[in-house]
Order: structure tokens, then C-alpha cells, then sequence
């Protein structure tokens, strides 16, 4: 049952980094766009999880965890978004979702005691030499990488892997139960963050080219909610599953679908050698798997 979650939750939070893709090079212009859009996939999430059981059940514990959790990961998905709208969705996903793979699983290490076995060392490696290949700061066009990119990515690679070591540190207290209250109130405070900071970029000169009143935004609120059932299952998982098997697995299958669905979909080609770069990549999370 665990890994038919996972399934789905690899290829829900695929689709809605495609759409979210879609949405940084053909809509957003500015960082008001970026805002806003992530605002009202915040409130897709509030929506969710109002048709949940016990969201009002929870503790002060949880409530400043969530405050926490929805800063971390405001950060976390405007960084994404903007590294998308710049640079080239595979490796956007590649480089920021590493975080979620390592980040927790070092956590996991040192705080939970979870020791990684051989193949799991030796997929890290790999991903290592995949992301090496994978880089080429020479190319051009739409997809082409660059500074700016590069540290968006960064950003990305840390503040999700932020996300996993705060997923880790609910689901191991002893609120893990108030996982609904504890989402519920990360969007509704995600919202509300990511609204303020819509209107400050509005207030110094942004110039709005989405508007909530516009059609995309019934795509952005169902991306929402997609993401809000995303966020249970995997904040459950990571209460269940030790996270040197959840955390490279779910963040593995969507670098890999993801650079699927870049290539069919979006037409990002790659050159041999980032080709090999996947590839290892590929191999890598099948270890880490392990």
C-alpha cells in the first residue's frame, strides 16, 4: 500500500510541476506573477484539506511547526518556479529536488539513527558524477543554463530539502496524529505570506500579467489541491517509511518523470553527455531504492 502511495504521489507532484512549468515561461513576467500563482495554489491546498477530518485538532506544537514548514516552503516552491521560468524544467527538478533526497536522508542519519547500507553510498555517489555531467552552462537558448539559474537551484536544493527535515520532525514527535490540523494551517498561513508579499511586489513596481479572475486560475487552484493531497500522503509516508528509502525514492521518481515529461512535452533535448548524465542518474535512485 505504501508504494502505491508513493506512485501516485511521484506522478500527482509530476503533473503539477509540469503545469507549473507551463506557467513560468508562457505567464508569470514578474515576481508579483510568481507570487500570486503560488498563493492561489496555497489556497487549492486550504480547500483539500476543508474536506478532511479533524483539521481544527491541533496542538501549539504543530501550529508553530507549521509556521515553519509554510516559510520553508514558500521559499522552497517560489525558487522552483522562478529557476523554471529561467533555465530548463528537467534540470530545475534534478537540482532542487536533490535536496529532498539528501538533505532529510543526512538528517535521518544523525538525528534518527538511519544508516545507509553500501548501495546507498554508492547511489549518492552517482548522483553526484549525474549532476556533473548534466550541467552545461554553455547552452543556449530557452533552456539554456546560467548563473542566475545556478543559484536559484541552489536555493531550491536546500529549502526542499528543508521541507523533508520538517516532514521528518512532525511525523516523529508525538503530534504525528494532527497531520491534517498541521497542513491545513501550513497552506492557510502559505496563503496569506505569499499574498502579503504579492502586494509589496505590486506596491514597488511589478507589473501583473496573471490575475485570479483569469482561466488559468481554475488550473492553478486543481494544481493546488493535487499539491495539498501530495503534502499528506508524503508528510505520512515519512512517518512511516524510514527516510533513506522515501526520501530518494519519491524525489528520484519525479526527477525521472519529470525529465520525461520535459523532453515529450516541453522539447528540452539533451546532448550525450547529459544523456549518461540521466542515465546514471537513473541508476543511482534504483540503489538509493535499495
Amino acid at each position: 500500500m505504501n508504494y502505491l502511495l508513493l506512485l501516485l504521489s511521484v506522478v500527482s507532484e509530476t503533473v503539477k510541476n509540469a503545469y507549473t512549468n507551463h506557467f513560468s515561461k508562457r505567464i508569470a513576467r514578474t515576481h508579483a506573477d510568481t507570487y500570486l500563482f503560488n498563493a492561489v495554489l496555497s489556497v487549492g491546498g486550504v480547500l483539500f484539506f476543508l474536506f478532511t477530518k479533524n483539521v481544527f485538532h491541533v496542538s501549539g506544537f504543530s501550529l508553530l511547526l507549521a509556521l515553519i514548514f509554510a516559510v520553508v516552503t514558500i521559499f522552497a516552491q517560489v525558487f522552483l518556479t522562478l529557476a523554471m521560468g529561467c533555465g530548463p524544467m528537467s534540470f530545475s527538478i534534478l537540482f532542487t529536488y536533490l535536496g529532498t533526497m539528501i538533505i532529510p536522508t543526512v538528517y535521518g542519519m544523525i538525528f534518527l539513527d538511519q544508516r545507509p547500507g553500501l548501495t546507498q553510498w554508492i547511489g549518492f555517489g552517482l548522483m553526484l558524477v549525474s549532476v556533473g555531467l548534466s550541467v552545461d552552462l554553455k547552452q543556449k537558448g530557452e533552456h539554456a543554463m546560467t548563473v542566475k539559474w545556478l543559484l536559484l537551484t541552489l536555493g531550491g536544493f536546500i529549502m526542499w530539502g528543508l521541507v523533508g527535515v520538517c516532514q521528518q520532525i512532525h511525523q516523529s514527535s508525538r503530534y504525528a496524529g494532527e497531520i491534517n490540523g498541521f497542513l491545513f494551517f501550513t497552506f492557510i498561513m502559505m496563503a496569506v505570506i505569499l499574498w502579503l508579499f504579492f502586494l509589496v511586489s505590486k506596491k514597488q513596481g511589478d507589473v501583473q500579467n496573471y490575475y485570479v479572475k483569469s482561466r488559468d486560475s481554475i488550473f492553478v487552484l486543481l494544481s493546488g489541491v493535487a499539491n495539498g493531497a501530495i503534502n499528506l500522503i508524503n508528510l505520512f509516508l515519512a512517518g512511516v517509511m524510514p527516510g533513506i528509502i522515501f526520501f530518494p525514492i519519491v524525489s528520484g521518481g519525479v526527477i525521472i518523470l519529470s525529465g520525461i515529461a520535459a523532453i515529450i512535452v516541453f522539447k528540452e533535448w539533451l546532448d550525450k553527455k547529459q544523456v549518461a548524465g540521466v542515465v546514471i542518474g537513473v541508476a543511482s535512485v534504483i540503489l538509493l531504492g535499495i
